[in-house]
């Protein structure tokens, strides 16, 4: 990792779901960038590698434990968050999520109920507890919510296309709600993208012809990675972005848009 500016120096960013993949991308981009991060996850293992990776290149970051199915786990850490890096977040990336399989007829109660726990409730949760440290000096938040919440997903996700295009919804309440108080929500919906975001017994194998075959329906040829969607993450989240609030960005590579 490299410093790559000082824009955000003086900013206190909380991203969840830091412990691997995407959030670990957008918290390494933010701390490149100056701001003061604090990784949120309830792997505490992988939150504080994402951690000590950021202290090791002179970038600030803190970790806090963090389950965002349970409101007080919530609560505590924003809690504990504010207390370790100052009593503001400037920066929220609503981004920790999960995805369990299952055709729509096929969905456990138990499935479909974790699934919008953590990915939807667990986004509420985070919004609410956030806002007190924002609503005095505003602030930027960027939730990640999914291309198949606007093109209905492929038949084993349906809890999970439900979840995200919930997401989409709560961006947009949230961004007419709190724009009074300087509070910018934008949402950012990415196609495939290349993180550990799969079941862990599933053999490299079968992953490497995946990501061959999805490959050939992006028109730019590949599956996006972190470092694509942070790049994005970061237009929404500095002063070039100041008048825009309440939109979805679609990080697809061209693919979605093409072929549905």
């Amino acid at each position: 990792m490299a410093i790559e500016s000082n824009r955000l120096e003086g900013r206190t960013a909380l991203v969840t779901g830091t412990a691997t993949g995407l959030g670990r991308g957008m918290a390494y981009k933010l701390a490149r960038n100056g701001a003061a991060v604090i990784c949120a996850d309830i792997n505490d293992q992988g939150n504080k590698l994402t951690v000590d990776n950021i202290l090791s290149e002179r970038g600030k970051a803190f970790a806090v434990h963090m389950d965002v199915g349970s409101s007080a786990s919530v609560n505590a850490a924003v809690s504990e968050a504010v207390k370790l890096a100052g009593d503001r977040i400037d920066i929220l990336i609503n981004n920790a999520g999960i995805v369990l399989l299952g055709k729509l007829n096929e969905v456990t109660d138990e499935s479909w109920d974790r699934i919008i726990k953590i990915n939807l409730t667990g986004c509420f949760y985070v919004l609410r507890a956030v806002y007190p440290y924002m609503k005095a000096h505003g602030g930027n938040i960027v939730q990640i919510s999914s291309t198949s919440a606007k093109s209905g997903g492929i038949d084993y996700h349906p809890a999970y296309t439900t979840s995200k295009g919930g997401i989409l919804s709560l961006s947009r309440h949230a961004a007419k709600a709190w724009a009074k108080d300087g509070i910018r929500v934008n949402t950012i919906c990415p196609y495939f993208c290349e993180t550990t975001f799969k079941a862990p017994d599933q053999p490299q194998e079968q992953m490497d012809e995946w990501r061959v075959a999805v490959s050939k329906r992006i028109p730019l040829g590949r599956i996006s990675t972190p470092e694509d969607l942070a790049g994005v993450m970061m237009f929404l989240v500095t002063d070039e972005s100041s008048f825009v609030t309440g939109i979805s960005v679609d990080v697809t590579g061209g693919g979605y848009i093409f072929n549905n």
